[in-house]
């Protein structure tokens, strides 16, 4: 079976382990501890920031079995024009055979096309029962992914672009 035609179950996980939600995404690409999936929102707009995310808006998800972070670059609808990326700040993902699970740690970041960003939850981050060097790791992970938007240097290539826009041809 080709990538592009490989359905993974993303599940979000709460800092306890607890399932949140889960939804299917097509695999795009895998390598190297990391993989590149596109979801599709099915729920209601739900406002983040100032925008609205809302049912059938795609996004690119990235995820790493190393880094404490994942990444999502999302379209409006079926347009091509990036609306945001939206940046967990978490423990690294576990990947089974056919699932992406991981555990978010409430800290995120969302940018917007003209280069500003927005912390987020930082409220519910400052509540959760972490220790002393989980919490040092999550903060090094937000400055990891500032400086990934600083030096343009997100994991979107233009042949995944190609195959989020194109997901027929192999």
């Amino acid at each position: 079976m080709t990538a592009s035609a490989r359905v993974m179950r993303i599940s979000k996980l709460d800092a306890r382990g607890e399932p949140v939600f889960a939804y299917p995404a097509r695999l795009i690409r895998e390598q190297n501890g990391t993989r590149l999936v596109e979801g599709v929102f099915n729920i209601a707009c739900v406002s983040v920031g100032r925008l609205q995310f809302c049912r059938g808006d795609h996004a690119l998800e990235w995820y790493s079995e190393q880094d404490w972070y994942n990444l999502l670059q999302v379209y409006e609808q079926d347009s091509p024009r990036v609306k945001a990326w939206y940046c967990n700040i978490c423990m690294p993902a576990n990947f089974l055979s056919d699932e992406i699970r991981w555990r978010d740690l409430a800290l995120d970041l969302l940018v917007y096309p003209d280069g500003s960003m927005e912390l987020l939850d930082q409220d519910e981050f400052a509540e959760l029962r972490l220790d002393q060097c989980t919490r040092a790791r999550c903060w090094q992970a937000l400055g990891e992914v500032i400086r990934l938007f600083n030096e343009k240097s997100l994991p979107f290539g233009k042949a995944e672009l190609e195959a989020f826009r194109n997901p027929d041809q192999d």
